[in-house]
Formats: structure tokens, sequence, C-alpha cells
């Protein structure tokens, strides 16, 4: 009764802009209930662990030394009736080393799915997404840590590209606690492997209850991109590569000054056989603006970011890559104004179907 409670509350008070997306959630579910015969709920049942060992030295002032070593496990169930599915289930996260769980949380969601259109609503796994924004939007720690967004999700898919929204409450207003929530768009559409894309992300950074002299925090994060993507271009299995503008507008409501640091992000990939190589290259003004003052609870990229060069290397080797399981190995080189530092990564992920 403490999640239902929760969850109900966390639906009252969302503001006019998460309320929009579920109807237009909505809109393809009522009008297709009218002309669908009545048909059979299949039962559903999903499986799904991650465990992850991400050990990182570092000498820069971005980051901090540390190892971050656990396992995630998630139990879902539900029923399915045509284009309709209904699901909940539990999660928990044990960081090895720890005393009992680090985290634990409920998913309960409702999901719809038919020709262009698909959508959910509630508490539902990230991996409903198309994709995940690049590490300047979302740090790799969040995702091992936060398996689950609580708002809604509207996407459309064509065979030319796809596009996604949604909303995500991450902090509920009260005592000492701001109101934060996140509205998140990307896609791509194009031809013959070229693209156009988009990643973009607004933070709404309320206030406490009271607010004892804060000030809001606005905040705006867009990537538009052009990239080209193929499989087995030649001898290698796989290429990708991607560039394109970086640009924020944070303002700190208490001075109320605009800043917009502005720079170049690129991406490149190859695959050949169980490897594949990886660079992300950073270079432009410092990201993350107030960073000091309000630190990864604002700002939920890669702290890296923060220099005004940045180059990610990852090298990585598949050990497992089919259906239903995936574990890799990587070493990863990153290199901010005149310093290296290095992390090692190894993720396996088991997701059966039932």
């Amino acid at each position: 009764m403490k999640y239902m409670y929760y969850i109900c509350r966390m639906l009252k008070n969302m503001k006019s802009l998460a309320v929009l997306l579920v109807s237009l959630c909505s809109l393809g579910t009522m009008a297709q209930e009218t002309e669908e015969k009545q048909e059979k709920p299949d039962l559903m049942f999903e499986i799904y662990d991650q465990s992850f060992f991400d050990n990182r030295e570092v000498r820069t002032p971005y980051q901090r030394s540390q190892t971050l070593f656990g396992s995630m496990l998630s139990v879902e169930g539900g029923v399915q009736f045509g284009a309709h599915t209904i699901m909940a289930g539990v999660h928990g996260i044990k960081d090895f080393g720890a005393g009992g769980l680090t985290m634990e949380d409920i998913t309960f969601y409702y999901s719809y799915e038919e020709g262009h259109f698909a959508g959910a609503f509630g508490s539902f796994p990230r991996r409903l997404l198309r994709r995940e924004l690049p590490d300047i939007f979302v740090y790799d720690s969040i995702r091992y840590y936060t398996p689950t967004l609580h708002g809604a999700l509207l996407q459309y898919t064509a065979s030319h590209g796809y596009a996604e929204v949604y909303c995500n409450w991450l902090n509920k207003q009260g005592t000492g606690e701001r109101e934060i929530f996140e509205i998140v768009s990307d896609g791509r559409f194009g031809h013959k492997g070229y693209y156009v894309g988009w990643n973009a992300q607004l933070m709404h950074f309320s206030v406490p209850r009271p607010a004892n002299g804060l000030k809001v925090y606005d905040k705006l994060m867009l990537n538009p991109h052009v990239g080209f993507e193929k499989s087995s271009p030649g001898w290698i299995d796989a290429f990708a590569i991607e560039a394109g503008l970086m640009l924020s507008l944070n303002r700190d409501r208490t001075d109320m000054q605009w800043h917009s640091p502005m720079g170049f992000l690129g991406d490149v990939r190859l695959r050949k056989w169980r490897f594949e190589v990886r660079d992300r290259l950073y270079a432009g003004n410092r990201q993350f603006t107030h960073y000091d003052t309000y630190g990864a609870q604002l700002h939920r990229g890669d702290p890296y970011y923060r220099s005004s060069l940045y180059n990610r290397t990852d090298i990585c080797f598949y050990l497992l890559n089919r259906k239903g399981v995936q574990c890799y190995a990587a070493a990863s080189l990153h290199y901010t104004e005149g310093a290296l530092d290095n992390s090692q990564q190894v993720i396996l992920r088991i997701y059966p179907k039932f």
C-alpha cells in the first residue's frame, strides 16, 4: 500500500507536460478499443539481470577513483491483451561487500504497441527505451542504479527512423526536497545509412518546501547531429560515425544570468568479430555550469564533460552476444587537458523471454 500511495501521489502532482504525454499515449488506445474484438489475455513473465564491474583509476579533478561492483535483478509479470499490456514487478540492486540491498523499487505500468506507435505509463524499466542518451546526458552509474523510469513514454517507429519522448519524475517536492523531473526526447531519420538526429533534455529543478531562499534552476541540453551507420561495409562487421553540436542553456534564478556552453560532440565505432573500438570526443566550453553547487542531482551526465577537452576511447571484447544473454569486457582511456585516466568494465546482461 505504501508503494501504491506513492505512485498515486506522483501521478496526481505531475505537471501539465507530463499529462500531455499520457494523453497522447491514450488517444490511440481509446480509438482502438471501440473496434477491437474481445481477445483472450496472455500471461507475461520476464526476468532481467545485469551484473556490473566498473573500476575507475582517476587523477583529474573531474572524477574520483572508485569501484562499482554489484548486480541488479528485475522480475515482472502481467497480462497482454492485443496491443495492451499491464505489468508489475520488483527489482533489487546489490552492491557486493555491502550489507542488504543497496536499492529496491517496483515497476507498475501500462504499455501500448500497435502499428507505428507505442507508449507506456507508470513506473517502467529503462529497457523500454529505443536507446539511451549519450553519456554527456546520462552517466554510466545512473544507468546501473536507476533501472526504472517514473512517468510516461511515447514512441513512433517507421522504416526510415524513430522518435521518442518521455517524462521521468526524479524527486517529489517536500521539506528539504526539491521537485525534480526531466523531459527527454531523441530520434533519428535517414536513408541508406545516412541520418539526422537529435538528443534533448529539459530539467525541471524546482525549490523545496519551504524554499528557504533557494531558487529554481533552468536547464536545457540539445545535441542535433548527423551520422552514418552501416553493417558489413567491407572487411569490418559494422561502422558508425556521428558528429554534432552540443549546446546547453543554464540559468540559476538566484542571479538570473544565462550560461550557454557550446561545443563539438563526435562519436566513431568500429566492430570486427567480437571486438569493438569506440571513440568519443568533446571540444568546446565546459559543460555543467554550477556543478560545484548542485552536483549530480542536477547534472546527470558524466562529470568529465566539465573539461573543455575530453576524449574517451573504449576497447571492448564481447565474450557472449546472443539472444537472451550479453557479456563484454572493456578497457577505457579518458583524456582531459593533459591528464590520462583509465577504467575497466565487465557487464553481464541476462534477459530470457517466457
